[in-house]
């Protein structure tokens, strides 16, 4: 990706040394599904799916069996005796049975949409500690890089200020800038120490992958509207919707009998076998019912319309910084070239020109590179950034 962003000497030296400090025979791939399983076990997550519990519904039948055992013997003489054994079966209507399908089909999908989102968390996680620690090493060889350069040049400096040609100005110049690289190169030791250690609580490891930049993707708009969190929201109003249905008393279970009765009377015994079917007949969805789903419909619907939103300006966000990044990337680029010319026509001049400017170009080019390596390594992590927003995982 930042092939395309020509490099001048300095900053392929940085470049090299940053690929050779992060080059190891392990994928991102894999440091990622490490983590994940890792994270599993923090986290708990149940590896049971809802599945399980939603086939326990699945069945025809909606409770136990009963046994009715009933004797009507009669109080007067030559009158009959009644005796009748059944047993009951509650079981689920056919429009029962259908909701059952859709609880099953609301249960995968929240499942899945479930691990999506577990993923996409382990993704960021990885994510922010794989920058955090790659761009705190790009400092710190950034400045390593321009240690290098100024004890090369310290010693010239030291020899032009004993001989006069070096004013007192620009020499105590000097001597700010060392003391300044001092603390600033201190500072980046100390980021990288604590990015590092952050990557090992993280991953588990110090390894760092062989492959760390991404591509941006492509159809960002598409991968958002599919975004896991959108995904559970819009699950969440179709459960809320199908328990308003199931409250429908219509809903509840038949009850299906098997008798046998016996009448015994004076003129002999008469044996009778028969079935029952008790259905439930509806009498409309409670009010009550009905004030509580639209209460809860309406918080869902805010609920997702507010989280879309605030997906979709962090999308903007992300994609702006890329493209800021892309073109800072081309303009640092032509201010280091512009930068060599500007120090050799000085070089040039030396004699001409207060050593003052000639120090200070010396100076502001050094720090335009650092500023060029720097934003190449923050512009692959502006990538990594937006295809984390729209919901890609790793």
């Amino acid at each position: 990706m930042l092939s395309r962003f020509p490099s001048v000497l300095f900053s392929a030296c940085l470049l090299l040394l940053f690929l050779t400090g992060v080059s190891q025979a392990t994928s991102l791939s894999v440091l990622y599904d490490n983590t994940t399983q890792r994270l599993k076990r923090v986290y708990d997550v149940n590896p049971e799916k809802l599945q399980n519990n939603a086939d326990a519904i699945n069945h025809w039948l909606q409770g136990p069996a009963s046994l009715q055992l009933i004797a009507l013997p009669s109080q007067e003489q030559g009158g009959t005796d009644e005796f009748e054994v059944g047993v009951f079966l509650p079981f689920r209507s056919l429009a029962a049975r259908e909701l059952d399908n859709q609880q099953l089909a609301l249960t995968e999908a929240f499942d899945i949409a479930r691990d999506k989102r577990f993923s996409l968390m382990t993704s960021g996680l990885v994510r922010e500690a794989l920058w955090r620690r790659l761009v705190a090493r790009a400092q710190v060889d950034g400045l390593q890089a321009k240690q290098v350069w100024i004890e090369s040049l310290d010693t010239l400096i030291l020899q032009l200020q004993k001989t006069g040609e070096l004013d007192q100005a620009a020499f105590l110049r000097w001597q700010q800038e060392k003391l300044t690289q001092q603390l600033a190169l201190r500072k980046a030791h100390i980021s990288l120490e604590r990015a590092q250690l952050h990557y090992r609580r993280v991953m588990g490891t110090d390894e760092l992958p062989e492959q760390t930049t991404e591509a941006l993707s492509d159809r960002l708009d598409e991968k958002l509207q599919a975004h896991p969190e959108l995904k559970l929201l819009l699950i969440s109003q179709s459960q809320l919707d199908l328990n308003l249905t199931q409250s429908d008393q219509s809903l509840s279970p038949w009850t299906l009998g098997l008798i046998a009765r016996q009448l015994r009377g004076p003129t002999g015994s008469e044996n009778l076998v028969g079935v029952s079917i008790n259905i439930p007949l509806s009498d409309g969805t409670p009010v009550s019912n009905y004030a509580s789903w639209k209460e809860a419909h309406n918080t869902l619907n805010h609920a997702l319309a507010e989280t879309y939103t605030t997906l979709q300006l962090q999308l903007s966000e992300a994609l702006q910084e890329v493209d800021y990044l892309s073109e800072a990337l081309l303009v640092l680029e032509q201010q280091v070239n512009l930068g060599e010319e500007i120090t050799a026509l000085y070089q040039k001049q030396k004699d001409a020109l207060p050593k003052t400017f000639w120090l200070e170009q010396l100076i502001a080019q050094q720090d335009l590179k650092l500023d060029f390596a720097m934003y190449k390594v923050r512009y692959a992590e502006a990538i990594s950034k937006v295809n984390q927003v729209a919901g890609v995982t790793l």
